[in-house]
């Protein structure tokens, strides 16, 4: 019987989130932890893209777009899973309301077979990050840092291994800061290029966010 329910919950979530991510949700969908609502959003919004050299990985990066709808869905999952008071989650919603302020926050998992290139947080790092802007403008980062890869982390966003690490990066939405923002004709990018390599990740979406 649990085989039936595994074969029919992998027919479920290839029909959501597609090939790419059934092999990593099927687990966690299985053990009924994790709500389908959450991983729908959390796919809407993620893009991923992995270089290789002479077939093995050079780097693989996994982004979330940390946006309002996606916030809002990570908001009800995490007062769901932690038995929020209405006052509780609005305490919460106060904490994480910089999603809708002048900065736009990706969430990205980074692997490196050679672990001291994985090193986006330092001051020196051997990759230069950046997002675009209203107008195509290349936009600097404000702030990169790296995010401990507690079990909250790993169950809320399975792509992230032990094997690589977990990163916030924070950009202005626009050069200047009195400028208003709308994202028009596919959404935001984020690249990321060194001595290894260029990884750009597009969100195909036109939203005010």
């Amino acid at each position: 019987m649990k085989t039936l329910r595994t074969v029919l919950i992998m027919f479920f979530l290839v029909g959501i989130f597609g090939c790419s991510y059934v092999k990593e949700y099927i687990e966690i969908a299985d053990n009924d932890t994790i709500s389908g609502e959450y991983f729908n959003a959390l796919n809407r919004y993620t893009r991923e893209k992995t270089l290789y050299s002479e077939f093995e990985t050079s780097i693989r990066v996994v982004a979330t777009w940390k946006n309002r709808e996606f916030m809002d869905a990570y908001l009800s999952e995490y007062s769901r899973l932690y038995l929020l008071t209405a006052a509780d989650k609005m305490q919460r919603e106060d904490i994480l309301s910089d999603t809708s302020s002048d900065l736009r926050e990706f969430l990205f998992y980074a692997y490196i077979p050679d672990g001291d290139s994985n090193d986006f947080s330092k001051p020196d790092s051997i990759w230069r990050v950046f997002s675009s802007g209203e107008g195509g403008e290349m936009l600097e980062p404000l702030d990169i840092r790296e995010i401990d890869s507690t079990p909250l982390v790993t169950k809320l966003f399975p792509y992230v291994k032990p094997y690589g690490k977990f990163y916030s990066v924070k950009f202005p939405k626009s050069p200047s800061p009195d400028k208003s923002y709308t994202v028009v004709e596919g959404g935001p990018e984020l690249v990321f290029t060194g001595v290894l390599g260029k990884i750009k990740l597009e969100w195909g979406v036109s939203e005010n966010k």
